[in-house]
């Protein structure tokens, strides 16, 4: 399954999303052939070279986590309402919402090429939250959302506060005692405390049921973390913790920094469902569906900022990923085709874009007066302020002022 729009009415911050539904990209997307110029009849996107990322981009408090949990509902269909219980996400003022969704499915999904609505009315009683379907299909197609041992409408979320439960303390029961298995691949966009799958509670087991499932995970692992200086070797520490090579140097997993836990975390818990999602006779990287992810540049050097979408995109080229970032450099790691930016007026209600301009290879202050993010300058407002005030005398004929502009520009404004 792959979402291909959405469109929301006074979900939060959305009063309408926009004169037109969004519009993600997904491998099986029907892009306009290269050198073929646009239409007013022909609306589609020129194919990016990562044609499995749409990346969120705007401001806090803009919609981008919104959009997520949008879209972890609708591929719910008619199971949606155990995750949608919060009745401020019927937007201030108003009495109802909805969420509609269309989605494309595939082999997986036991119906290739069918193409669904996914229709979802939320309507505020007081302090609860009731809700309603609108036109699902649901005889012919909603039935496996039912039951979590099936591998079809997959799709796993991660909101923005991702820990990693101790390996410890963990009780794979607790979890399954209190969720269905199905809810909790996207419970933390919809539950700050929810933490994730530690990779040492179900590895170990793979690697003795399932040696050829398990050698796939250890290279899709080396591979996600390319971008970095660890290595995943396979052993374990002597409390079950995986242990992760910087060069010769073995770390536990609980011992790496805040940004390789965080990054780590998600893609392990990702790897566990996908495990578990796969259809038997296929390839780990074959696998489809939709990822969600809030903040993927959470904690992350500026060097893996510019790095990690597309490797992550590379890794399982048949996923539909959908990312959240504010960073300018995970940002010029893309194509237009694959953003859309957010921004939220003066009245609370966001406007939803895709800006077509390019930007991928720019650096990030280039990137940051782009209409992306519309700065005007990346300076301090107080070297700004001296600029301008040593630029207006310069212009005057003061000389010494002019030399000042020239070394302003090269160094900082505080005293040394």
């Amino acid at each position: 399954m792959y979402i291909e729009q959405l469109d929301l009415e006074n979900f939060r911050t959305f009063a309408q999303i926009a004169k037109k539904p969004l519009f993600f990209v997904h491998p099986e997307c029907d892009f306009r052939p290269p050198q073929t110029p646009p239409s007013p009849r022909d609306d589609r996107l020129p194919r990016p070279r990562l044609p499995n990322v749409t990346l969120l981009l705007g401001d806090n408090g803009s919609g981008k986590t919104t959009i997520l949990t949008a879209i972890a509902a609708s591929a719910f269909g008619p199971a949606a309402k155990d995750l949608l219980r919060d009745s401020t996400l019927v937007r201030h003022g108003e009495n109802t919402a909805r969420i509609f969704a269309k989605l494309l499915l595939h082999q997986q999904d036991q119906a290739p090429g069918e193409r669904i609505d996914s229709d979802i009315e939320l309507h505020r009683r007081g302090e609860r939250l009731d809700v309603q379907l609108g036109s699902l299909q649901f005889e012919q197609f909603w039935g496996p959302v039912y039951e979590s041992e099936n591998d079809a409408f997959f799709v796993v979320g991660y909101g923005a506060t991702r820990r990693v439960e101790r390996l410890d303390t963990y009780d794979s029961g607790a979890r399954t005692r209190s969720r269905a298995a199905r809810d909790l691949r996207v419970q933390g966009l919809f539950e700050e405390a929810f933490s994730l799958i530690p990779l040492g509670s179900w590895l170990p087991r793979l690697k003795s049921r399932d040696p050829g499932r398990y050698d796939q995970i250890e290279h899709l692992l080396n591979a996600l973390l390319a971008p970095g200086h660890y290595r995943f070797s396979g052993e374990q520490a002597k409390n079950g913790d995986y242990l992760f090579y910087r060069g010769e140097m073995p770390v536990p997993f609980q011992s790496l920094s805040d940004g390789y836990r965080a990054f780590v975390g998600w893609v392990a818990d990702m790897l566990y469902h996908v495990c578990l999602g796969c259809p038997r006779g296929r390839k780990l990287v074959e696998s489809q569906g939709i990822v969600l992810v809030d903040e993927i540049d959470l904690h992350l050097h500026p060097k893996w900022q510019m790095q990690v979408i597309k490797t992550v995109a590379k890794a399982l080229p048949k996923m539909q990923f959908v990312f959240t970032s504010h960073s300018p450099l995970v940002a010029g790691s893309l194509e237009w085709m694959n953003i859309i930016t957010f921004k939220a007026g003066a009245t609370n209600r966001t406007v939803a874009k895709r800006l077509k301009q390019s930007i991928h290879g720019l650096d990030a202050d280039q990137v940051l007066i782009s209409e992306f993010f519309g700065l005007s300058t990346t300076r301090a407002r107080e070297k700004v302020t001296k600029l301008d005030e040593l630029t207006a005398k310069a212009r005057l004929g003061d000389k010494e002022a002019a030399k000042q502009v020239i070394a302003e520009l090269a160094s900082g404004s505080e005293d040394i």
